[in-house]
């Protein structure tokens, strides 16, 4: 009896390790987890400044971010930071630039003195108004060292050359060498202006494309309008070649209303009605060539279809009406739309507007338009409208009546440059 007794108070003392090995392992799986949880934390999610978190700059001094670097779920989010500041290198103070990434957040501090660590000075007004076009005028500038000799040459003043109307800032920089020194800037107002010489563009209007080896019935019928997909290979191969410059819709508006001078060597490629065999052999061709161009597509004529079907960065789908395509009116070549009642003719361009999916540009169908049609286009939202009249756009025309210089069929590439170049 008691030698059982014995036995059984061995295996209750072996026990007792035993228990005690088992809390130990479990609160050393929980420490495990804890920081494993804590390390899956810190790569998933984190938030770091790059540089220094507190920095000391004189008066007008040249700052830089150096940013931060951010994760989120694994993934580098440091492009998508938040970044709020109210830093002002013209004023003395303490500052802070706050980095918000998802719930992390982190600060920098700049602090900035009351003397400049270099002496630059600029000349004439803080605040200037030019017109678009016009150049600008330099008021002047001083840089001088700290023994009072000039070093006006070393001031790095940028870009004055302005293309587009609004708010410019011209930055005078007068760097140390070390990645410091001190930047001054002056406010520049440049105003619309149509007046200006400029030598204006052209906006090529093709129709129908064909390809040489497999000529439609009609080639000779349809008033010139084919042009062989091997011409106009030349022609796309010419533009690239003298490095042509394709603007967008609104660039063609903010040229015609004066906010915006476009390169010398700049044109817009539009192709009427949007047929089938067009689509198929001019989308390939552009696409190779990574040229943009424009589609003014009927969109009574599977519209919608065609639209899904050939979708592409470089083409452009726009309005040449959904069902206004058609005779019925009294001038020009008689299209319907110039005298069609407001209703009408409101209902059919926003059905258009919705299957292209834009109103930045608008083609007249036949190229008849009027002060009513005008108008609707208007009110349409359309940036631009184009006719059939010949001519290139130049600023102060009215961008709802732009001209378009025809190509048709049997140009020479040497007629092609005739219509197209300065």
């Amino acid at each position: 009896m008691a030698a059982r007794r014995k036995k059984k108070q061995r295996k209750q003392r072996k026990r007792k390790p035993d228990l005690f090995r088992a809390v130990i392992a479990v609160l050393a799986l929980t420490v495990f987890c804890t920081a494993a949880g804590i390390i899956y934390y810190t790569t998933q999610s984190c938030l770091i400044l790059k540089g220094k978190e507190h920095v000391e700059l004189g008066l007008n001094g040249i700052w830089d971010d150096p940013g931060v670097k951010a994760r989120q779920g694994g993934k580098d989010v440091s492009d998508q930071v938040k970044v709020t500041s109210d830093l002002d290198l013209s004023s003395p103070g303490e500052y802070t630039i706050t980095y918000k990434s998802g719930h992390l957040t982190v600060d920098r501090t700049i602090s900035v003195g009351d003397t400049m660590d270099a002496d630059l000075r600029l000349k004439g007004p803080e605040r200037m108004s030019i017109l678009l076009g016009e150049p600008f005028e330099e008021p002047g500038y001083k840089a001088k060292d700290e023994n009072g000799k000039s070093i006006r040459s070393k001031v790095e003043v940028s870009d004055t050359d302005f293309k587009t109307a609004g708010e410019h800032e011209v930055t005078y920089t007068l760097p140390d060498g070390k990645g410091g020194g001190v930047r001054l800037s002056r406010q520049v107002t440049v105003l619309p202006n149509t007046e200006y010489e400029a030598p204006g563009f052209p906006i090529c209007m093709y129709h129908y494309v064909y390809d040489e080896n497999d000529p439609p019935d009609d080639l000779n019928r349809r008033y010139g309008n084919y042009i062989s997909v091997q011409a106009l290979t030349e022609e796309i191969n010419w533009l690239k070649q003298e490095g042509y410059y394709f603007p967008s819709w609104q660039e063609v508006r903010d040229y015609a209303d004066g906010r915006l001078i476009l390169p010398d060597k700049s044109i817009v490629l539009t192709f009427d009605d949007g047929e089938r065999a067009t689509l198929e052999l001019a989308v390939p061709l552009m696409d190779k060539l990574r040229v943009p161009w424009t589609s003014f597509l009927i969109t009574s004529k599977k519209g919608e279809e065609k639209v899904e079907e050939f979708q592409s960065r470089y083409l452009n789908f726009q309005s040449h009406t959904h069902d206004m395509h058609r005779a019925g009116g009294v001038r020009g070549h008689r299209g319907i739309l110039p005298v069609s009642r407001r209703m009408d003719g409101m209902n059919d361009l926003l059905t258009s507007i919705r299957i292209v999916g834009s109103n930045e540009a608008f083609a007249y169908p036949y190229g008849d338009y009027s002060d009513n049609a005008r108008l609707m286009i208007e009110q349409a939202g359309f940036r631009c409208a184009v006719t059939t009249q010949p001519g290139w756009v130049h600023p102060g025309m009215d961008p709802l009546k732009l001209p378009r210089q025809r190509m048709s069929l049997g140009q020479s590439l040497d007629s092609f440059i005739v219509r197209v170049a300065r």
